[in-house]
C-alpha cells in the first residue's frame, strides 16, 4: 500500500504544511484538489514538532466520522495511536465528551428536574423511540391526521426540525411559525404546524424531566451554558493546542460560530473548505458560514489542481458548470461518456445490461483493480437484491451503502431480529410463518423457500403466525443434512436464557450457531459487520432507558425490538462507511457517495431521467432550506425557489460527481423506470442538451 502522505508535493502543499510561518490558514478549492493531503503534511510537520513539545495537542476536525479516514490512516502508517498528540473528532463527539465531563455545570444551572443524576444521551435511534411516546397518543387524538407518512419518518422530521433550530441558534419554540409562513398551499395543512410544534415542546419537555440529552439539547447546552463558562474556556485552551478543521462546508453554523471565538486561543489552525460543496445541507449544512472563517484567518490559500479526474473528465466537468457557452466535441464524449448498447426500455433491460458493461471491465486488462462506484438518487431494496445478485452470480463482489433507512431493511439483521423472538417467548412477539421461513432460509446453508416451508410444517391461513418456532419435521423432500442444522439452530435457541444481555445474547449466536460450518454468516464479513451494528444499536439504545428497565434485561430487550420492529431509522455506524476492498463495485445513493470523498475510476449513474438527482425529498413536517440561517423568517418558499434550488443542487452534485471520477461516466437510462414510470428529468435533458451540441460541432467542421 501506498503512503497517504503525497511522495511529490507541490508548492502550494508545501506552504500549507509549514503551520510555523502560516499559523492561521484558511485553504479552500474544489474536492481532489490536494487540500487534505496539505493538511496531512500539516499534521506530519506538527507530530515531529511535538516530540520536543510533548504537551501539546492537535484537533483533528470533520463534519461526519467517515470523513476522518485519511487522519486514521496517516495515524496507523506512522505507528502513533490517537491521543499521543492528535485527537480526531467531530463537533458532535467533542461536544457530548464536553457535556459529560463538565455536567456539574450544567447541573448548577438547574436546567434539568434531576439535575444531580447524570445525563443519558440519546442518538438518532433512541431519540425516534421517545419521540414515538409523545407523537403515538396524539395520533390517537386524530392529529397529524391530513399527513401520509411512515411513523418513523413522521417521528424523524420532527426530531430533525427541533435539531435544526438548535444548529441555527433559533428558539425551538419558534418552528411552527416559522414553517408555517413560508408554506404556500392548502390551508387545512398549516394545522399540522401546529401539531409539530406541539410534538417539539412536549418532547423537550419530557427529556428535561427525565435527564434525556438528544443532539439538539447536546448543542444548546454547549453554546448557552458550556462555552461561556470560564473554567471550560481554561480547560479546552489548554487541551487543544492546534486544530485542524477538514470539510468545514459540511458542518452547520454553530461549529463554524464555535470555531471563530476559539481561533485567537489556538496556536495554529488550519480550515479546509470545499466548494460547490454543503451536500449535508438537509442536515444543516452552512457552506456561507463556512466561508466567514476566512476572513479571520491571517492567510488564505486557494487551490485548482485536480489529483484525480482525467483532463478529459475536468472538460466534462466545465461543460456540464457552463452548457450556454460549452461546445463539446464528439471525441470528448466518446472518451468520457459511455451508454447502453441498445435503447432499453424496460428496468430490467438496464441491470441486465449494466452486469454486461462492469463485467466487461473487470474482464479487460487491469480492469480487476478498478474501482466502480454504482450511482442512483435512491438505492430501493429491489436495485440493492437484483444488482448484488447479477454481480455476485458472475463472481463480482459488492458493497452497498444505504444510510438513514430503517435497520429492519438489512437482510442479516431482520433474520436476527426474528430468530432472536423464538430465543424469548417471554416477549410473546408474534411472527409471520413467511418472515419465518425467509429468517431461516438466509441462516442455514443450501436451505431454499420451499424446504423452509416443509421444516416449518402445516401453514394455517387464518393464523398465519408462529409464537414458537416449531419442532424440525422430517421429510423426504429434506436432506438429512439440512435437518440436522435446523435441529442445531432450534435446541441453541430453545435453551438461550432470556435474561442473557441482548448484546451478548447476539455475539454468542453469530459465533456459536450462524457464523459456523453449514451456515449462511461462516466467512461473510458483511454479515459480521451487520451483526456488530445491531449490536451497537442495542448498547446505545440501553443506556438511554430508566433505570428499572435497564436492569430487567429481558424487558430492555423486548423495548429495543419492538423499536425495531416500527421501522426506527438507523444511525450512523462507520463501520458502514469504511473503505471497501478495491475489488468490491460500490452501490449508493449519490449522496451518500459525495460524503465518502472516495474517488473511482468508472461512475454509472443510473436512472438519469429522475426528478431525484436534483428535487428536494418530500418533508411534509419539515424544510431544510426554510429552517436555515439563510432564509428570511416569514419569507413563503415559492415555486421559483424551488426551481433555483433544484438547478443549483444539480450543478453541485454533477460537479461533485466528476471531481471524483478517474476516468468515464456511463448514463444509464430506460424509457420506464422501477415503479413503470416514464422519467424526463432535467438530467436527461442535459445530457441530451451535450450529445447535439457534440452531434452539431462534428458537423460544422
Amino acid at each position: 500500500m501506498t503512503s497517504i502522505l503525497p511522495q511529490l508535493p507541490d508548492a502550494t502543499q508545501k506552504n500549507i504544511a509549514d503551520f510555523v510561518e502560516f499559523p492561521r490558514l484558511f485553504l479552500s478549492g474544489p474536492a481532489s484538489s490536494g487540500k487534505t493531503s496539505a493538511a496531512l503534511l500539516r499534521l506530519n510537520n506538527i507530530l515531529s514538532t511535538q516530540e520536543r513539545l510533548s504537551n501539546e495537542t492537535t484537533l483533528v476536525l470533520v463534519p461526519q466520522r467517515s470523513l476522518a479516514e485519511p487522519f486514521h490512516r496517516f495515524l496507523g502508517e506512522s505507528g502513533i495511536s490517537e491521543g499521543e498528540g492528535v485527537s480526531i473528532q467531530t463537533m458532535s463527539s467533542l461536544v457530548r465528551r464536553m457535556i459529560s465531563l463538565f455536567w456539574p455545570i450544567i447541573a448548577s444551572h438547574q436546567v434539568f428536574e434531576h439535575p444531580y443524576e447524570g445525563p443519558r444521551f440519546l442518538t438518532l435511534e433512541t431519540s425516534q423511540y421517545y419521540m414515538s411516546k409523545i407523537v403515538n397518543p396524539m395520533i390517537d387524538q386524530g392529529r397529524f391526521n391530513n399527513i401520509t407518512l411512515p411513523l418513523n419518518r413522521l417521528y424523524s422530521q420532527i426530531i430533525d426540525n427541533l435539531n435544526k433550530s438548535a444548529l441555527v441558534g433559533f428558539p425551538h419554540t419558534d418552528i411552527g411559525q416559522r414553517l408555517s409562513s413560508a408554506f404556500i398551499g392548502d390551508s387545512t395543512r398549516q394545522n399540522v404546524f401546529n401539531d409539530v410544534q406541539e410534538a417539539v415542546n412536549q418532547f423537550r419537555t419530557y427529556c428535561l424531566q427525565n435527564n434525556l440529552v438528544d443532539y439538539s439539547l447536546q448543542v444548546e447546552l454547549f453554546c448557552n451554558i458550556l462555552w461561556p463558562n470560564q473554567t471550560f474556556q481554561k480547560y479546552i485552551t489548554n487541551q487543544y493546542i492546534h486544530l485542524i478543521y477538514d470539510n468545514s462546508e459540511e458542518d452547520p453554523p454553530y461549529v463554524h460560530k464555535i470555531i471563530s471565538q476559539w481561533l485567537p486561543n489556538l496556536k495554529s489552525a488550519l480550515i479546509i473548505h470545499d466548494d460547490q460543496a454543503g451536500y449535508r445541507s438537509f442536515l444543516g449544512a452552512d457552506p456561507l458560514s463556512s466561508l466567514s472563517l476566512e476572513k479571520l484567518c491571517q492567510q488564505s490559500y486557494v487551490t485548482t489542481e485536480n489529483y484525480v479526474s482525467s483532463k478529459q473528465i475536468q472538460q466534462l466537468r466545465n461543460c456540464f458548470q457552463d452548457m450556454k457557452d460549452c461546445q463539446p466535441s464528439q471525441e470528448l464524449i466518446d472518451e468520457t461518456i459511455g451508454f447502453p448498447a441498445k435503447r432499453l426500455r424496460f428496468f430490467p433491460e438496464l441491470l441486465e445490461e449494466l452486469t454486461k458493461e462492469i463485467e466487461a471491465i473487470r474482464s479487460s486488462p487491469g480492469g480487476y483493480e478498478k474501482k466502480i462506484a454504482i450511482l442512483a438518487p435512491y438505492v430501493s431494496d429491489s436495485l440493492r437484491f437484483s444488482l448484488s445478485h447479477s454481480l455476485e452470480a458472475i463472481g463480482i463482489p459488492v458493497s452497498i451503502q444505504k444510510p438513514s433507512s430503517s435497520l429492519m431493511q438489512d437482510p442479516v439483521i431482520k433474520t436476527l431480529v426474528i430468530l432472536s423472538k423464538f430465543a424469548h417467548p417471554g416477549w410473546k412477539i408474534r411472527v409471520s410463518y413467511l418472515d419465518t421461513a425467509v429468517a431461516l432460509t438466509n441462516a442455514i446453508d443450501g436451505l431454499d423457500l420451499n424446504r423452509s416451508h416443509l421444516l416449518l410444517g402445516d401453514f394455517d391461513q387464518h393464523n398465519p403466525y408462529l409464537t414458537v418456532l416449531p419442532e424440525p419435521k422430517t421429510s423426504n423432500r429434506i436432506p438429512t443434512e439440512l435437518i440436522e442444522r435446523y435441529s442445531e439452530l432450534y435446541d441453541w435457541l430453545l435453551a438461550t436464557d432470556p435474561a442473557e444481555p441482548f448484546d451478548s445474547f447476539l455475539s454468542r449466536f453469530f459465533g456459536e450457531v450462524l457464523s459456523q460450518p453449514g451456515f449462511r454468516f461462516e466467512g461473510d464479513l458483511r454479515s459480521g459487520t451487520s451483526t456488530a451494528i445491531l449490536m451497537e444499536s442495542y448498547q446505545k439504545f440501553s443506556v438511554s432507558l430508566d433505570q428499572s428497565t435497564q436492569t430487567d434485561q429481558n424487558l430492555a430487550s423486548q423495548a429495543f425490538i419492538q423499536a425495531i420492529d416500527s421501522g426506527m431509522i438507523s444511525a450512523l455506524y462507520l463501520s458502514g462507511w469504511e473503505v471497501q476492498p478495491s475489488e468490491n463495485v460500490l452501490i449508493a445513493p449519490v449522496m451518500s457517495y459525495l460524503m465518502r470523498n472516495e474517488p473511482v475510476d468508472y461512475q454509472f449513474w443510473l436512472n438519469i431521467g429522475s426528478k431525484g438527482w436534483y428535487e428536494r425529498l418530500e418533508q411534509p413536517l419539515t424544510h431544510p432550506i426554510v429552517l436555515s440561517a439563510n432564509w428570511q423568517a416569514g419569507k413563503q418558499w415559492t415555486a421559483d425557489d424551488e426551481l433555483a434550488y433544484n438547478q443549483a443542487n444539480l450543478q453541485r452534485t454533477l460537479s461533485g460527481l466528476l471531481l471524483r471520477c478517474r476516468e468515464k461516466v456511463f448514463a444509464f437510462t430506460s424509457d420506464y423506470n422501477e415503479a413503470g414510470i416514464e422519467e424526463r428529468g432535467q438530467l436527461l435533458t442535459v445530457f441530451q442538451n451535450l450529445f447535439r451540441k457534440a452531434i452539431r460541432s462534428k458537423n460544422e467542421r
